[in-house]
């Protein structure tokens, strides 16, 4: 797998897009930024986005993505899959047509721009040769963390924004998983505002690691705050684990 990092930040400021990872050319994991940072042919290539929750750094590239294919006139279809209650989020807050079209109508109901995928948590589904497996995370809203497999390859786990948790990470055991991508949005300081908000800080993040029945080999950092990049970049080194690393916008990660 051939993982591309569109963006990787806790919040947008010059330099820092929000999360957004592509997979092979073909899935998105979460959207906070698409177009920035695809050109026209990327953009044709995308088949699904596999949403962990509905906040707006992490869903706002859809709009526009779904503006350029229709005013493209490529005819493909961007499949948007989550839990139900993240695409009610959508379907009732942002493709409502007030505050954006409903692209699921458009250009015409037989051949829409945009579907959705309501998936659960009780067994993997398929994608292109990819199966996918969806578990809960802790967060404000509704929030889901993913298992990509690919037919005779190891494994990455995406948990998106998350406070303290312990499902996704008892559902992660029974995999080969080789990657994770996961979040440290605060210093430690602010322990107190990142549970509130369901988030991590590094110490809180080496608490999650220490659920792991079996780390994977790499831990990804992303949603790191810009304001406070140094600071938990420092935290996160005083943990003296030589596994982890932080993602930087156009990165790219091979597995």
């Amino acid at each position: 797998m051939r993982i591309k990092v569109l963006g990787a930040a806790g919040s947008e400021v010059p330099g820092h897009n929000c999360p957004a990872f592509l997979i092979d050319g073909k899935i998105l994991l979460d959207a906070g930024t698409i177009a920035p940072s695809l050109n026209i042919r990327e953009e044709h290539s995308l088949g699904w986005i596999l949403l962990t929750h509905a906040h707006l750094d992490h869903i706002k590239g859809i709009p526009f993505l779904l503006d350029n294919l229709v005013t493209r006139n490529t005819g493909n279809t961007i499949t948007v899959a989550s839990g139900k209650d993240v695409l009610d989020d959508l379907k009732k807050n942002i493709f409502n047509d007030r505050i954006w079209p409903d692209f699921s109508r458009i250009p015409t109901p037989a051949h829409p721009v945009l579907r959705y995928k309501n998936i659960d948590t009780t067994r993997p589904f398929p994608i292109d040769g990819y199966r996918i497996t969806m578990e809960k995370v802790r967060h404000t809203v509704p929030a889901y963390g993913y298992i990509i497999e690919k037919a005779g390859k190891k494994s990455i786990a995406y948990t998106g924004d998350t406070g303290p948790t312990d499902r996704f990470w008892e559902r992660m055991s029974s995999y080969d998983v080789k990657y994770l991508i996961t979040e440290t949005s605060f210093p430690n300081r602010l322990e107190k505002l990142a549970l509130t908000t369901g988030h991590l800080t590094p110490s809180l993040l080496e608490g999650e690691i220490a659920k792991m029945s079996r780390p994977p080999e790499k831990i990804f950092i992303m949603h790191l705050k810009p304001q406070f990049l140094q600071e938990i970049e420092t935290e996160v080194q005083g943990l003296e684990r030589g596994n982890i690393e932080f993602l930087k916008d156009g990165e790219v990660i091979l597995i």
